[in-house]
């Protein structure tokens, strides 16, 4: 790079980065992942890596950077089981609950998929990773797998059940001259010589071991300790294993049993505890600066603690007496994601949700809240939502953006501000407006979901009442709306408020959409009517940007374009004229319904009016705004998505950021559309930018009046490139008109709305 470019650079940086810090690249995933739940720790050289629900990170012991590793960073799964690594072949061996297993060596990522797609059945579960002479041996759930890690490869099976049979492996463990497994079947071990372990006569039940139920093995100090219970599986008996047979040297509530650093490490419910080679306490750890120890797997590395805990993350112990924790950033004690609420830059997730006959599901009631890669949780301190669970929705006043509402399924509404509970609403303090559903002496108030309509009144959907909507006025009135003349109104959690028409649409339990004006008139919506495929579950309920509402059913996507028909047959109760059109799309001869043969889960619209579509086993659709094409269909097997299961759909309308909800936990993509102003933003720019050198992918510019017609010059004014905005956000490849790359330089950014007005213009520095 010239001195003249460097000059350029220098100039150019500051105004270009500061607010490009937290963006993602357009086609970029990243995890949203809980790293605070830690139940396996692997020491490596200069490294520990520690797995989480649904990843792993690695922490840099010299500088304490953390990477993280998951699906979206090149692992091929996600949902980790456990982990372990060789320090003589340097392999860190994932093994995930599906039983796909990855091996990451040399900074690559080799995946073994035998297990997962051999057609073994019953339980494939991978529970222990040991290690001998070059090669890993896999604890399963019918057998001993063994991985020739040299040519990453699986070497072989071993059934070692009675006759061959398969039977559950939960450990391994090497002492002495022989290899022992703690199976369904009793201790059993082989000679580590043996050439034939897959011959299972070659294992023989280790008779000192009868009337025990082995769960856990580690070679330490010459020995063998085993681990396990004769009646409560939550007792742990820790036992040596001599030729005279088990000795008992210690019991209680063990998780794990780690030996390391010439010392063996206990880890119990209520701390870590640490013996020597003669098997005499070193020390107990059973709080660190913040909290208890409450640890799910402990091991001793070089002088070090390591403690995987179970809220706090991953916790250190220096023999100095210094500790650390270590978190990459996420929601905290994310372990489910209901629905997924935008607002401005902010992303709200609702953790809760219920069962399948909507009862509660008892999830802790959070309101976590994404601001770019930060993450916040409501604080509950104050005790007001001790007896809440599950939360469902939320909703931001419009009229005062610093409060947020939200729905609790079986407590009410609670309103949130500057980040803590401040109200619980429920039937005594909203004048009875609030209505419970009761049957005999059990009383549950089923709150499904909140919306604030354009005069800034709040609109609650209550389930299973004759009063299905309670609204609290812009005054802090409150008020119950009558929905008996629409027959009893099922458990309903989806609501709708039609900023067209100012209707409220909602939907739950039943194959009914029903709408209510606000005010007196209301009517029942048939999905099934003007429709030619017959559905028999409404899943999901939008309105995109046009007024029109997209409906998701069990067999694909339905739209209402007429709503504004909705009580022209009276309003009194009855059914409504509404239709609910399917979408026919051509494929060469034949013609479909869109998405016919997809159950859909969760709807979003983009900034560009496009259609983000979660379906139950199809994985994620992108598909135009009128849903006449399929732009983008991200599954399992053809991207870094974590399932095909998607649950909630959510989309940040100043990024473009699409927050997906699997069942397998949340990750974010970087889309190509964001929402438009009726004028151009003061912050219009471009990411990334600089554009350095090797980079070749795309260039998003965000920040134009919606579809704005966007032209690229040079210095001397040529233009080399033009596109039109998708919403506020063009995409630019570095290239010109002919797909050349354009030379290094300053490159300048207009655009403008079809009449030629809002002109806009930002700069671009290409660096080859």
């Amino acid at each position: 790079m010239t001195k003249k470019w460097l000059w350029i650079l220098g100039l150019m940086l500051p105004s270009m980065l500061c607010p490009l810090r937290a963006q993602m690249a357009v086609g970029q995933w990243r995890d949203g992942f809980d790293y605070s739940q830690v139940h396996r720790v692997e020491p490596a050289a200069g490294s520990i890596y520690a797995a989480a629900r649904g990843g792993i990170f690695r922490l840099d012991t010299a500088s304490g950077s953390m990477e993280r590793l998951n699906k979206t960073t090149g692992l091929s799964d996600a949902g980790v089981a456990t982990i372990a690594y060789d320090s003589v072949s340097r392999t860190l061996v994932v093994a995930y609950t599906n039983s796909n297993i990855d091996l990451l060596a040399g900074g690559r990522v080799y995946n073994l998929s035998d297990i997962k797609r051999s057609e073994i059945m019953g339980d494939k579960s991978i529970y222990r990773i040991r290690f001998h002479d070059g090669k890993a041996y896999l604890a399963t759930g019918f057998g001993i797998v063994v991985i020739d890690l040299a040519r990453r490869e699986i070497k072989e099976t071993c059934y070692i059940g009675t006759n061959g049979a398969y039977t559950a492996v939960v450990d391994l463990a090497f002492s002495g001259d022989s290899i022992y497994a703690a199976t369904a079947e009793g201790l059993k071990r082989a000679a580590t010589a043996e050439p034939h372990l897959t011959i299972s006569e070659r294992w023989a039940t280790d008779s000192r071991a009868a009337g025990v139920a082995v769960t856990m093995l580690e070679a330490f100090a010459g020995r063998l300790m085993v681990g396990g219970y004769t009646y409560d599986p939550g007792q742990i008996t820790l036992y040596r294993l001599d030729d005279a047979g088990l000795t008992p040297w210690n019991s209680g509530a063990i998780l794990g049993l780690r030996a390391g650093d010439g010392c063996l490490t206990l880890a119990r419910e209520e701390g870590v505890v640490r013996y020597d080679s003669a098997l005499q306490r070193i020390d107990s750890v059973t709080a660190f600066a913040w909290g208890d120890m409450s640890c799910r797997d402990a091991v001793t590395f070089r002088g070090t603690l390591w403690v995987g805990h179970t809220w706090a993350g991953l916790l250190c112990k220096r023999a100095d007496g210094t500790g650390d924790t270590y978190k990459p950033e996420g929601p905290y004690s994310q372990d489910n994601v209901y629905r997924l609420v935008p607002y401005n830059y902010r992303m709200m997730l609702c953790p809760g949700g219920h069962t399948t006959v909507y009862a509660n599901a008892y999830l802790s009631p959070d309101l976590i809240t994404a601001v770019g890669k930060r993450w916040t949780t409501v604080d509950r301190s104050n005790g007001l939502l001790n007896h809440a669970s599950d939360v469902v929705d939320a909703a931001v006043n419009n009229y005062d953006t610093t409060e947020t509402v939200v729905a609790l399924w079986g407590a009410g509404v609670a309103s949130v501000r500057d980040n803590q509970v401040q109200t619980l609403y429920n039937e005594a303090n909203t004048g009875g407006a609030l209505t419970p559903y009761v049957v005999g002496t059990y009383s549950t108030l089923r709150t499904g979901a909140v919306a604030f309509d354009r005069e800034g009144n709040l609109w609650v959907l209550v389930s299973n009442s004759d009063y299905a909507l309670a609204k609290r006025s812009r005054d802090g009135t409150w008020s119950r709306l009558s929905t008996s003349r629409m027959a009893s109104v099922p458990s309903v959690d989806k609501l709708v408020w039609d900023s067209i028409t100012g209707y409220l649409w909602f939907c739950g339990r039943d194959n009914v959409i029903y709408v209510h004006d606000g005010e007196s008139r209301m009517a029942r919506v048939n999905p099934n009517s003007g429709s030619k495929l017959q559905t028999d579950n409404v899943t999901a309920l939008v309105q995109d940007r046009t007024g029109n509402l997209w409906i998701g059913t069990n067999k694909g996507l339905k739209v209402i374009y007429d709503a504004y028909r909705a009580f022209q047959n009276g309003g009194v109760g009855e059914v409504s004229p509404v239709s609910c059109s399917n979408i026919t799309i051509t494929n060469g001869e034949f013609s479909e319904y869109l998405m016919a043969y997809e159950s859909i889960i969760a709807i979003a619209v983009d900034g560009a009016n496009r259609k983000w579509v979660g379906t139950s086993s199809g994985g994620l659709y992108l598909i135009s705004a009128n849903g006449m094409e399929q732009l983008e269909h991200f599954t399992a097997e053809n991207s870094p998505l974590f399932s095909n299961k998607i649950i909630a759909l959510g989309v940040q309308p100043r990024t473009g950021e699409v927050y997906i909800g699997t069942d397998q936990g949340l990750q974010i993509y970087r889309s190509t559309a964001t929402y438009a102003e009726s004028f151009p933003l003061d912050d219009i720019h471009a990411f990334p930018n600089p554009v350095r050198p090797g980079y070749d992918g795309p260039i998003a510019i965000k920040g134009f009046t919606r579809d704005a017609l966007v032209h690229i010059t040079d210095a001397a004014g040529h233009t080399v490139y033009s596109t039109q905005a998708f919403g506020g956000q063009a995409i630019w490849n570095g290239r010109t008109v002919s797909g050349e790359p354009v030379a290094s330089g300053v490159y300048y950014v207009f655009a403008s709305d079809a009449d030629g007005a809002n002109r806009s213009v930002t700069k671009i520095l290409i660096v080859r």
